[in-house]
């Protein structure tokens, strides 16, 4: 697997857990939440907005933002 695209997978996976933390362990919720658009990131997909560390970071700070009750 290319360096880059193990990045990405991992980076993936990540946003993937804490989505899954976000939403009790329920991993297919968290894998619907990661296919649809999402207004905080311009109606963009999760899943394809993760194409760098910082796109990683910003997913990852919304849901921090969302378990503590902050609507972004």
């Amino acid at each position: 697997m290319p360096r880059e695209q193990n990045n990405n997978q991992m980076m993936y996976e990540s946003v993937l857990n804490a989505a899954t933390e976000l939403f009790e362990g329920n991993r297919q919720m968290a894998e619907d939440w990661m296919s649809k658009p999402l207004p905080a990131i311009g109606h963009a997909i999760p899943a394809d907005y993760i194409d760098s560390p910082e796109r990683a970071q910003h997913l990852l700070d919304i849901i921090g933002r969302l378990e503590h009750g902050v609507w972004t």
